[in-house]
Protein backbone atom coordinates (compact mmCIF):
# COMPACT_ATOMS: atom_id res chain seq x y z
CA UNK A 1 0.00 0.00 0.00
CA UNK A 2 1.28 3.42 -0.93
CA UNK A 3 1.96 5.81 1.99
CA UNK A 4 -0.78 8.37 2.72
CA UNK A 5 -0.16 11.71 1.04
CA UNK A 6 -0.80 14.61 3.43
CA UNK A 7 -0.22 17.31 0.80
CA UNK A 8 -3.13 19.78 0.81
CA UNK A 9 -4.82 18.01 3.73
CA UNK A 10 -6.13 20.84 5.93
CA UNK A 11 -9.07 19.22 7.70
CA UNK A 12 -8.84 18.82 11.46
CA UNK A 13 -7.91 15.30 12.49
CA UNK A 14 -10.23 13.81 15.07
CA UNK A 15 -8.65 12.60 18.37
CA UNK A 16 -9.11 8.89 17.60
CA UNK A 17 -7.60 9.34 14.15
CA UNK A 18 -4.76 11.39 15.61
CA UNK A 19 -4.03 8.60 18.09
CA UNK A 20 -3.87 6.02 15.31
CA UNK A 21 -1.56 8.25 13.26
CA UNK A 22 0.67 8.96 16.26
CA UNK A 23 0.79 5.27 17.24
CA UNK A 24 1.68 4.32 13.70
CA UNK A 25 4.50 6.85 13.71
CA UNK A 26 5.85 5.43 17.00
CA UNK A 27 5.72 1.87 15.71
CA UNK A 28 7.44 2.89 12.48
CA UNK A 29 10.18 4.69 14.42
CA UNK A 30 10.61 1.69 16.72
CA UNK A 31 10.91 -0.65 13.77
CA UNK A 32 13.47 1.63 12.16
CA UNK A 33 15.46 1.84 15.39
CA UNK A 34 15.31 -1.89 16.20
CA UNK A 35 18.77 -3.47 16.47
CA UNK A 36 19.70 -5.18 13.23
CA UNK A 37 20.76 -8.86 13.38
CA UNK A 38 24.03 -9.89 11.79
CA UNK A 39 25.77 -13.22 11.28
CA UNK A 40 29.36 -13.89 10.21
CA UNK A 41 30.28 -17.35 9.01
CA UNK A 42 33.53 -19.20 8.51
CA UNK A 43 34.21 -22.76 7.38
CA UNK A 44 37.30 -24.89 6.95
CA UNK A 45 37.00 -28.58 6.18
CA UNK A 46 34.65 -30.20 8.67
CA UNK A 47 34.49 -27.18 10.98
CA UNK A 48 31.94 -24.38 10.63
CA UNK A 49 31.54 -21.35 12.92
CA UNK A 50 28.77 -18.76 13.07
CA UNK A 51 29.14 -15.55 15.05
CA UNK A 52 25.79 -13.81 15.44
CA UNK A 53 24.94 -10.48 17.09
CA UNK A 54 22.71 -7.44 16.85
CA UNK A 55 23.79 -3.88 16.22
CA UNK A 56 21.91 -0.87 17.52
CA UNK A 57 23.08 1.91 15.24
CA UNK A 58 21.41 4.66 17.29
CA UNK A 59 23.19 3.62 20.48
CA UNK A 60 26.29 2.27 18.69
CA UNK A 61 26.01 -0.90 20.75
CA UNK A 62 26.23 -4.59 19.99
CA UNK A 63 24.17 -7.24 21.76
CA UNK A 64 23.20 -10.91 21.76
CA UNK A 65 26.70 -12.02 20.75
CA UNK A 66 26.73 -15.80 20.30
CA UNK A 67 29.24 -18.20 18.81
CA UNK A 68 28.16 -21.60 17.46
CA UNK A 69 30.66 -24.19 16.26
CA UNK A 70 29.78 -27.30 14.28
CA UNK A 71 32.18 -30.15 13.66
CA UNK A 72 31.29 -32.92 11.24
CA UNK A 73 27.81 -31.42 11.05
CA UNK A 74 27.21 -31.68 14.79
CA UNK A 75 26.99 -28.66 17.09
CA UNK A 76 29.88 -28.98 19.56
CA UNK A 77 29.76 -25.50 21.03
CA UNK A 78 27.10 -22.80 21.31
CA UNK A 79 27.07 -20.04 23.88
CA UNK A 80 26.59 -16.33 24.30
CA UNK A 81 29.75 -14.36 24.81
CA UNK A 82 30.67 -13.29 28.30
CA UNK A 83 31.46 -9.69 29.10
CA UNK A 84 34.88 -8.53 27.87
CA UNK A 85 37.80 -9.02 30.28
CA UNK A 86 39.25 -6.33 32.53
CA UNK A 87 36.14 -4.20 32.64
CA UNK A 88 35.54 -3.81 28.91
CA UNK A 89 31.98 -2.69 28.35
CA UNK A 90 30.92 -4.28 25.05
CA UNK A 91 32.22 -7.15 22.90
CA UNK A 92 32.41 -5.45 19.52
CA UNK A 93 33.16 -7.41 16.32
CA UNK A 94 36.48 -6.79 14.61
CA UNK A 95 34.60 -6.46 11.34
CA UNK A 96 33.41 -3.00 12.34
CA UNK A 97 36.80 -1.62 13.36
CA UNK A 98 39.45 -3.46 11.39
CA UNK A 99 37.53 -4.22 8.19
CA UNK A 100 38.20 -7.93 8.42
CA UNK A 101 36.12 -10.94 9.49
CA UNK A 102 35.50 -11.24 13.21
CA UNK A 103 35.47 -15.04 13.08
CA UNK A 104 37.93 -17.21 11.19
CA UNK A 105 39.19 -20.77 11.24
CA UNK A 106 42.90 -21.58 11.10
CA UNK A 107 45.14 -24.45 12.16
CA UNK A 108 47.35 -22.30 14.39
CA UNK A 109 49.51 -25.10 15.78
CA UNK A 110 49.71 -27.26 12.65
CA UNK A 111 48.28 -30.37 14.30
CA UNK A 112 45.63 -30.95 11.62
CA UNK A 113 42.74 -29.75 13.81
CA UNK A 114 41.76 -26.14 13.03
CA UNK A 115 41.05 -23.61 15.76
CA UNK A 116 38.16 -21.15 15.67
CA UNK A 117 39.47 -17.62 16.15
CA UNK A 118 37.17 -14.81 17.29
CA UNK A 119 38.63 -11.28 17.16
CA UNK A 120 36.90 -8.64 19.28
CA UNK A 121 37.23 -5.09 20.53
CA UNK A 122 35.89 -3.96 23.89
CA UNK A 123 35.50 -0.24 23.30
CA UNK A 124 37.35 2.91 24.21
CA UNK A 125 39.34 5.59 22.43
CA UNK A 126 41.82 3.08 21.00
CA UNK A 127 41.76 0.09 23.28
CA UNK A 128 41.45 -2.79 23.52
CA UNK A 129 41.68 -5.71 21.12
CA UNK A 130 41.33 -9.26 22.39
CA UNK A 131 41.02 -12.70 20.81
CA UNK A 132 39.16 -15.81 21.90
CA UNK A 133 40.62 -19.02 20.48
CA UNK A 134 38.46 -22.16 20.56
CA UNK A 135 40.37 -25.44 20.51
CA UNK A 136 38.71 -28.80 19.92
CA UNK A 137 39.17 -31.35 22.67
CA UNK A 138 38.31 -34.99 22.02
CA UNK A 139 35.36 -36.41 23.87
CA UNK A 140 32.39 -34.69 25.45
CA UNK A 141 34.25 -31.48 26.25
CA UNK A 142 33.91 -30.13 22.72
CA UNK A 143 35.76 -26.81 22.56
CA UNK A 144 37.84 -25.04 25.18
CA UNK A 145 38.55 -21.33 25.10
CA UNK A 146 41.74 -19.33 25.46
CA UNK A 147 41.46 -15.52 25.76
CA UNK A 148 44.38 -13.27 24.88
CA UNK A 149 44.35 -9.49 25.36
CA UNK A 150 46.39 -7.55 22.80
CA UNK A 151 45.74 -4.00 23.98
CA UNK A 152 45.89 -1.12 21.51
CA UNK A 153 46.92 -3.41 18.68
CA UNK A 154 45.57 -6.43 16.98
CA UNK A 155 47.86 -8.97 15.25
CA UNK A 156 48.55 -10.67 11.95
CA UNK A 157 49.05 -14.36 11.30
CA UNK A 158 52.27 -15.30 9.53
CA UNK A 159 54.00 -18.62 8.91
CA UNK A 160 57.45 -17.20 9.61
CA UNK A 161 59.22 -20.57 9.47
CA UNK A 162 57.24 -21.91 6.49
CA UNK A 163 56.39 -25.04 8.45
CA UNK A 164 52.61 -24.87 8.32
CA UNK A 165 52.40 -23.41 11.82
CA UNK A 166 51.20 -19.87 12.32
CA UNK A 167 52.91 -17.20 14.39
CA UNK A 168 50.98 -14.21 15.72
CA UNK A 169 52.82 -10.95 15.08
CA UNK A 170 51.89 -7.86 17.09
CA UNK A 171 53.41 -4.99 19.13
CA UNK A 172 54.29 -4.74 22.82
CA UNK A 173 51.44 -2.66 24.20
CA UNK A 174 53.33 -1.94 27.45
CA UNK A 175 55.24 0.84 25.68
CA UNK A 176 52.05 2.90 25.25
CA UNK A 177 52.44 6.19 27.13
CA UNK A 178 55.63 4.94 28.81
CA UNK A 179 57.85 7.72 27.41
CA UNK A 180 55.53 10.05 25.52
CA UNK A 181 51.94 10.52 24.44
CA UNK A 182 50.22 7.66 22.65
CA UNK A 183 50.62 9.43 19.30
CA UNK A 184 54.38 9.70 19.82
CA UNK A 185 54.81 6.24 21.37
CA UNK A 186 56.24 3.35 19.40
CA UNK A 187 56.28 -0.35 20.21
CA UNK A 188 58.80 -3.12 19.55
CA UNK A 189 57.70 -6.10 17.53
CA UNK A 190 56.25 -9.01 19.50
CA UNK A 191 55.77 -12.53 18.17
CA UNK A 192 53.70 -15.20 19.88
CA UNK A 193 53.09 -18.87 19.23
CA UNK A 194 49.89 -20.79 20.00
CA UNK A 195 50.47 -24.38 21.05
CA UNK A 196 48.22 -26.81 22.95
CA UNK A 197 45.81 -24.14 24.08
CA UNK A 198 48.32 -21.55 25.31
CA UNK A 199 50.31 -18.56 24.07
CA UNK A 200 54.09 -18.28 24.31
CA UNK A 201 56.23 -15.24 23.48
CA UNK A 202 58.92 -16.30 20.98
CA UNK A 203 60.10 -12.96 19.56
CA UNK A 204 63.81 -13.57 20.23
CA UNK A 205 63.74 -16.58 17.90
CA UNK A 206 63.16 -14.28 14.91
CA UNK A 207 66.21 -12.05 14.68
CA UNK A 208 65.47 -11.00 11.09
CA UNK A 209 62.06 -9.65 12.10
CA UNK A 210 63.59 -7.79 15.03
CA UNK A 211 66.33 -6.27 12.88
CA UNK A 212 63.78 -5.13 10.31
CA UNK A 213 61.72 -3.48 13.04
CA UNK A 214 64.76 -1.86 14.65
CA UNK A 215 65.89 -0.36 11.34
CA UNK A 216 62.49 1.25 10.75
CA UNK A 217 62.39 2.67 14.29
CA UNK A 218 65.93 4.03 14.01
CA UNK A 219 65.17 5.94 10.83
CA UNK A 220 61.96 7.34 12.27
CA UNK A 221 63.64 8.47 15.49
CA UNK A 222 66.42 10.38 13.74
CA UNK A 223 64.11 11.94 11.16
CA UNK A 224 61.81 13.55 13.73
CA UNK A 225 62.12 17.28 14.24
CA UNK A 226 62.88 18.62 17.71
CA UNK A 227 59.33 19.94 18.00
CA UNK A 228 58.16 16.34 18.37
CA UNK A 229 59.37 13.86 20.97
CA UNK A 230 61.34 10.84 19.75
CA UNK A 231 61.98 9.34 23.19
CA UNK A 232 59.22 6.77 22.72
CA UNK A 233 60.66 5.71 19.37
CA UNK A 234 64.16 5.31 20.80
CA UNK A 235 62.75 3.27 23.69
CA UNK A 236 61.17 0.76 21.28
CA UNK A 237 64.41 0.67 19.25
CA UNK A 238 66.40 -0.05 22.42
CA UNK A 239 64.07 -2.94 23.26
CA UNK A 240 64.71 -4.46 19.82
CA UNK A 241 68.46 -4.04 20.32
CA UNK A 242 68.29 -5.76 23.70
CA UNK A 243 66.47 -8.72 22.16
CA UNK A 244 69.34 -8.95 19.68
CA UNK A 245 71.86 -9.03 22.53
CA UNK A 246 73.03 -5.44 21.97
CA UNK A 247 71.72 -3.75 25.08
CA UNK A 248 75.08 -2.30 26.18
CA UNK A 249 75.83 -0.91 22.73
CA UNK A 250 72.32 0.52 22.52
CA UNK A 251 72.73 2.54 25.71
CA UNK A 252 76.14 3.78 24.60
CA UNK A 253 74.51 5.05 21.42
CA UNK A 254 71.59 6.58 23.34
CA UNK A 255 73.95 8.45 25.66
CA UNK A 256 75.91 9.82 22.71
CA UNK A 257 72.78 10.92 20.88
CA UNK A 258 71.33 12.51 24.01
CA UNK A 259 74.45 14.57 24.66
CA UNK A 260 74.33 15.94 21.12
CA UNK A 261 70.62 16.77 21.28
CA UNK A 262 69.47 14.05 18.86
CA UNK A 263 67.09 12.60 21.44
CA UNK A 264 64.43 15.02 22.59
CA UNK A 265 61.25 14.93 24.61
CA UNK A 266 59.77 15.67 28.02
CA UNK A 267 62.53 14.06 30.09
CA UNK A 268 66.08 15.24 30.58
CA UNK A 269 68.94 13.07 29.36
CA UNK A 270 69.70 11.59 32.79
CA UNK A 271 66.06 11.05 33.75
CA UNK A 272 65.25 9.47 30.38
CA UNK A 273 68.14 7.02 30.42
CA UNK A 274 67.46 6.05 34.03
CA UNK A 275 63.79 5.43 33.33
CA UNK A 276 64.53 3.50 30.15
CA UNK A 277 66.96 1.15 31.87
CA UNK A 278 64.48 0.45 34.65
CA UNK A 279 61.59 -0.02 32.24
CA UNK A 280 63.44 -2.47 29.99
CA UNK A 281 64.55 -4.47 33.03
CA UNK A 282 60.99 -4.56 34.44
CA UNK A 283 59.50 -5.68 31.13
CA UNK A 284 62.06 -8.43 30.58
CA UNK A 285 64.13 -6.93 27.78
CA UNK A 286 67.34 -6.57 29.83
Amino acid sequence: MAPFNFDGYNAQVRPATALVVALGAVLAASAAAAPKPHAERAQSGDVEAVFSYTYDRAKFRFGGQRLTIKRLGETRFSARLRKPPLGGFNAQPARYFDHRPSVSISDLDGDGEPEVVLDLYWGGAHCCWYTQIYRYVDGRAGYRTNVHIWGNFSYVLADLEHDGKQELVTRDNRFSYAFSSFADSRWPVRILRYRQGGMTIVTRQYASEIRRDATALWHEALSRKKTRSNQGVIAAWAADQCMLGRCTQAFTTIDRLSRTGRIHGERTRVAYERRLRAFLARTGYR
